[in-house]
């Protein structure tokens, strides 16, 4: 499901089975498809329906097939005026089920949110905020509301979004580079922060949950493809979660982040391969995962410190 530049919102599907479908089509304001209000029925042929006018705020829809249970979707970014980022990751196919909406959520920085926007977030009944800088970063961009300050290091020092500044990196090929060595510095350096941040999802009162950094692009973004891994998600479908951002937080919204890189010292061709989600940079991160930890549950065991019982319980609370 998505929101269309014009208006409204476009949900489609696709039928695995033979002949023609029959789709109720409903929507609510929350995923539980029990509370949703009937909108039509669709037959024939027809794999998609415009919605022109949802009314205002986030809506779910769900769609439901003879005497099959109700498949619930919703649009995945949450449309803030100060927060490009914030998505669901509701949705995608995983071990057992599908991701549950309106559960985790990842974002950008916070600290541009409207009063409008602190009402919507509001309205999304978040109980656990995790903040993923360093600490100049949390200081000089603070959030608008209590959160959980647990720093993702690429290093052994702390270092913000890029990773360690070299005068060498002069193209976009050479920042692209330094995100894959960060992602991978993340595994290796962070792996008791991941622990605990991830198994926390299991922990009362821990839902829904949201973790951001400032971009919420690189130490957010290894931080979710290890949670979708470790959830069963396919590796494609986490690659394409992790490119989002790309579509999400264009160059326009990235002004902040491209300045501070120039001033550090970052070359410009440089910078913009830094702002970018090259999806080989994140795809080799997840190979090294693969190769030197045996995969995210056997990482999340045997180096972040989860118990197999407290990845079960995860799973049990964000797979449906």
């Amino acid at each position: 499901m998505e929101a269309l530049p014009e208006g409204g919102l476009v949900v489609g599907w696709t039928c695995t089975e033979d002949g023609d479908l029959v789709v109720d089509v409903a929507m609510g304001s929350s995923p539980d498809a029990a509370g949703h209000t009937h909108l039509v029925t669709v037959g024939g042929a027809e794999r998609s329906l415009r919605i022109a006018d949802p009314g205002p705020g986030r809506h779910y829809v769900s769609l439901t097939t003879g005497e099959n249970r109700p498949v619930v979707v919703g649009e995945r970014r949450v449309r803030f005026d100060g927060a490009t980022n914030f998505r669901d990751i509701g949705g995608y196919r995983a071990s057992g089920g599908m991701t549950r909406w309106g559960v985790v959520f990842r974002s950008d920085a916070l600290h541009r949110l409207t009063s409008a926007d602190l009402e919507l977030y509001g309205r999304l009944g978040i109980r656990a905020v995790y903040d993923l800088r360093g600490v100049a970063e949390r200081e000089s961009r603070p959030d608008p509301f209590t959160s959980a300050h647990m720093p993702v290091l690429g290093r052994p020092v702390v270092t913000d979004d890029a990773g360690p500044v070299r005068s060498e990196l002069r193209l976009a090929a050479d920042g692209e580079r330094l995100l894959r060595d960060m992602y991978c510095g993340i595994l290796e350096h962070s792996a008791p922060v991941l622990g605990d941040l991830l198994g926390g999802l299991a922990g009362p009162a821990a839902l829904p949950a949201l973790f951001h950094c400032t971009g919420g692009k690189d130490r957010t973004g290894i931080l979710m493809a290890l949670l979708l891994e470790m959830l069963g998600v396919e590796r494609e479908t986490v690659l394409d979660d992790y490119q989002l951002t790309a579509r999400f937080r264009t160059r326009a919204e990235q002004g902040e982040s491209y300045e501070s890189l120039l001033a550090s010292g970052l070359a410009p061709e440089a910078a913009v391969g830094v702002l970018g989600a090259p999806r080989w940079a994140m795809a080799e991160a997840l190979d090294e995962l693969d190769a030197r930890y045996g995969g995210a549950q056997a990482y999340l065991v045997g180096h972040a410190g989860i118990s197999p019982e407290r990845l079960q319980q995860v799973r049990a609370a964000l797979v449906a």
